[in-house]
Protein backbone atom coordinates (compact mmCIF):
# COMPACT_ATOMS: atom_id res chain seq x y z
CA UNK A 1 0.00 0.00 0.00
CA UNK A 2 3.15 2.52 1.08
CA UNK A 3 6.25 2.29 -0.38
CA UNK A 4 7.75 4.21 2.28
CA UNK A 5 6.91 1.09 5.01
CA UNK A 6 9.61 1.04 8.07
CA UNK A 7 9.62 -0.89 11.27
CA UNK A 8 9.12 0.97 14.60
CA UNK A 9 12.72 1.00 15.42
CA UNK A 10 13.19 3.25 12.61
CA UNK A 11 11.75 6.18 14.42
CA UNK A 12 11.85 4.89 18.30
CA UNK A 13 15.99 3.81 18.02
CA UNK A 14 16.06 7.45 16.41
CA UNK A 15 15.15 10.29 18.69
CA UNK A 16 16.19 12.91 16.80
CA UNK A 17 14.07 12.12 13.61
CA UNK A 18 11.41 14.62 12.68
CA UNK A 19 13.61 17.51 14.18
CA UNK A 20 13.28 19.85 11.31
CA UNK A 21 9.81 18.86 9.79
CA UNK A 22 7.53 16.12 10.44
CA UNK A 23 8.71 13.02 8.81
CA UNK A 24 5.81 10.51 7.56
CA UNK A 25 6.31 6.95 7.43
CA UNK A 26 3.85 3.69 6.86
CA UNK A 27 3.70 1.14 9.43
CA UNK A 28 1.97 -2.73 9.58
CA UNK A 29 1.46 -2.91 13.57
CA UNK A 30 -1.17 -4.24 15.99
CA UNK A 31 -2.38 -2.08 18.27
CA UNK A 32 -1.54 -4.05 21.68
CA UNK A 33 -3.01 -1.66 24.06
CA UNK A 34 -5.44 0.98 25.05
CA UNK A 35 -5.89 2.52 28.43
CA UNK A 36 -9.76 2.07 29.32
CA UNK A 37 -9.18 4.87 32.08
CA UNK A 38 -7.94 7.59 29.32
CA UNK A 39 -9.59 10.49 28.75
CA UNK A 40 -10.72 9.63 24.89
CA UNK A 41 -12.69 11.68 23.45
CA UNK A 42 -13.51 15.42 23.61
CA UNK A 43 -17.04 17.40 23.08
CA UNK A 44 -16.74 19.41 20.04
CA UNK A 45 -19.14 21.09 18.28
CA UNK A 46 -21.71 19.70 16.09
CA UNK A 47 -20.78 22.35 13.07
CA UNK A 48 -16.86 23.57 13.56
CA UNK A 49 -15.95 20.46 15.33
CA UNK A 50 -13.85 22.34 18.13
CA UNK A 51 -13.78 21.34 21.77
CA UNK A 52 -17.05 23.18 23.51
CA UNK A 53 -17.53 23.91 27.53
CA UNK A 54 -20.84 23.95 29.12
CA UNK A 55 -22.67 26.89 28.80
CA UNK A 56 -24.11 29.31 31.64
CA UNK A 57 -27.87 27.73 32.43
CA UNK A 58 -27.86 24.56 29.51
CA UNK A 59 -25.85 23.73 26.54
CA UNK A 60 -22.69 24.17 25.32
CA UNK A 61 -21.10 26.98 23.98
CA UNK A 62 -18.32 27.32 21.07
CA UNK A 63 -15.70 29.13 21.04
CA UNK A 64 -15.20 29.52 17.39
CA UNK A 65 -18.88 29.77 16.14
CA UNK A 66 -19.46 31.86 19.35
CA UNK A 67 -22.62 30.48 19.93
CA UNK A 68 -24.68 28.59 22.24
CA UNK A 69 -25.99 25.04 21.18
CA UNK A 70 -27.92 22.23 22.85
CA UNK A 71 -26.08 19.00 21.87
CA UNK A 72 -22.61 18.42 21.03
CA UNK A 73 -20.46 15.49 19.79
CA UNK A 74 -17.93 13.17 20.91
CA UNK A 75 -14.53 13.28 19.38
CA UNK A 76 -11.64 10.86 19.43
CA UNK A 77 -8.68 12.16 21.02
CA UNK A 78 -6.78 8.29 21.95
CA UNK A 79 -3.44 7.45 22.83
CA UNK A 80 -2.80 3.53 22.00
CA UNK A 81 0.36 1.12 21.75
CA UNK A 82 1.42 -0.11 18.69
CA UNK A 83 3.27 -3.28 18.18
CA UNK A 84 5.14 -5.01 15.11
CA UNK A 85 8.35 -7.24 15.55
CA UNK A 86 10.86 -4.92 16.36
CA UNK A 87 9.12 -3.22 19.41
CA UNK A 88 6.12 -0.99 19.79
CA UNK A 89 5.26 3.19 20.33
CA UNK A 90 2.96 4.71 21.98
CA UNK A 91 0.71 6.78 19.11
CA UNK A 92 -2.25 9.42 19.24
CA UNK A 93 -5.30 8.80 16.94
CA UNK A 94 -7.53 11.43 16.74
CA UNK A 95 -11.23 10.94 15.40
CA UNK A 96 -11.66 9.45 11.95
CA UNK A 97 -8.48 7.54 12.33
CA UNK A 98 -9.69 6.42 16.16
CA UNK A 99 -13.18 5.48 15.37
CA UNK A 100 -11.54 2.89 12.32
CA UNK A 101 -9.15 1.69 15.02
CA UNK A 102 -12.27 1.35 17.93
CA UNK A 103 -14.69 0.09 15.33
CA UNK A 104 -17.93 2.86 16.60
CA UNK A 105 -18.36 6.70 16.91
CA UNK A 106 -17.03 7.81 20.32
CA UNK A 107 -21.06 8.26 21.13
CA UNK A 108 -21.77 5.16 20.75
CA UNK A 109 -18.12 4.36 22.96
CA UNK A 110 -19.21 6.78 25.50
CA UNK A 111 -23.05 4.95 25.82
CA UNK A 112 -21.47 1.87 26.32
CA UNK A 113 -19.40 3.10 29.10
CA UNK A 114 -22.18 4.01 30.71
CA UNK A 115 -23.71 0.61 30.84
CA UNK A 116 -22.51 -1.00 34.21
CA UNK A 117 -23.02 -4.98 33.84
CA UNK A 118 -21.27 -8.01 34.05
CA UNK A 119 -20.26 -7.98 30.51
CA UNK A 120 -19.43 -4.43 30.57
CA UNK A 121 -19.57 -3.36 26.46
CA UNK A 122 -17.12 -0.69 26.90
CA UNK A 123 -14.47 -3.44 27.80
CA UNK A 124 -15.16 -5.64 25.20
CA UNK A 125 -15.19 -3.18 22.59
CA UNK A 126 -12.14 -2.00 22.87
CA UNK A 127 -10.74 -6.19 23.56
CA UNK A 128 -12.30 -6.22 20.19
CA UNK A 129 -9.85 -3.29 18.83
CA UNK A 130 -6.30 -4.80 20.25
CA UNK A 131 -4.02 -7.33 18.08
CA UNK A 132 -5.74 -6.54 14.38
CA UNK A 133 -3.18 -5.88 11.70
CA UNK A 134 -3.82 -2.36 10.31
CA UNK A 135 -1.38 -0.27 7.86
CA UNK A 136 -0.70 2.82 9.56
CA UNK A 137 0.35 6.32 7.91
CA UNK A 138 1.89 8.07 10.73
CA UNK A 139 3.70 11.64 11.47
CA UNK A 140 7.01 11.67 13.47
CA UNK A 141 7.22 15.34 15.05
CA UNK A 142 9.06 16.65 17.76
CA UNK A 143 7.88 19.06 20.47
CA UNK A 144 8.51 19.83 23.58
CA UNK A 145 7.62 19.32 27.24
CA UNK A 146 8.79 20.61 30.37
CA UNK A 147 11.63 21.48 28.42
CA UNK A 148 12.90 18.01 27.01
CA UNK A 149 12.06 17.67 23.74
CA UNK A 150 10.45 14.49 22.93
CA UNK A 151 9.27 12.25 19.92
CA UNK A 152 5.48 12.93 18.99
CA UNK A 153 3.52 9.94 16.47
CA UNK A 154 0.44 10.86 15.70
CA UNK A 155 -1.75 8.60 13.11
CA UNK A 156 -2.66 10.34 10.12
CA UNK A 157 -4.34 7.15 8.09
CA UNK A 158 -5.46 3.46 8.90
CA UNK A 159 -6.42 0.72 6.46
CA UNK A 160 -7.01 -2.82 7.34
CA UNK A 161 -4.45 -5.06 5.67
CA UNK A 162 -5.53 -6.49 2.82
CA UNK A 163 -3.39 -9.83 3.11
CA UNK A 164 -3.04 -10.60 -0.61
CA UNK A 165 -1.41 -6.92 -1.48
CA UNK A 166 0.55 -7.79 1.68
CA UNK A 167 1.96 -11.06 -0.04
CA UNK A 168 2.95 -9.14 -3.16
CA UNK A 169 4.29 -6.77 -1.42
CA UNK A 170 6.27 -9.39 0.88
CA UNK A 171 7.22 -10.65 -2.45
CA UNK A 172 8.55 -7.90 -3.80
CA UNK A 173 10.82 -7.41 -0.76
CA UNK A 174 12.25 -10.60 -1.10
CA UNK A 175 13.35 -10.36 -4.80
CA UNK A 176 14.91 -7.05 -3.70
CA UNK A 177 16.51 -8.56 -1.30
CA UNK A 178 17.89 -11.64 -3.43
CA UNK A 179 19.13 -8.75 -6.31
CA UNK A 180 21.19 -6.63 -3.95
CA UNK A 181 23.12 -9.78 -2.98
Amino acid sequence: MYSDRVFLSHFTSNPSLGEDKPAFFSVRAYVSFIKPDQTMWYRACKTCKKKVTEAIGSGYWCEGCQKNDEGCSLRYIMVAKVSDPSGEAWVSAFNEEAEHIIGCPADELNQLKSQENEENPYQQKLKQAIWVPHLFRVSVAQHEYMSEKRQRITVKGVAPVDFAAESRYLLEEISRQKASQ
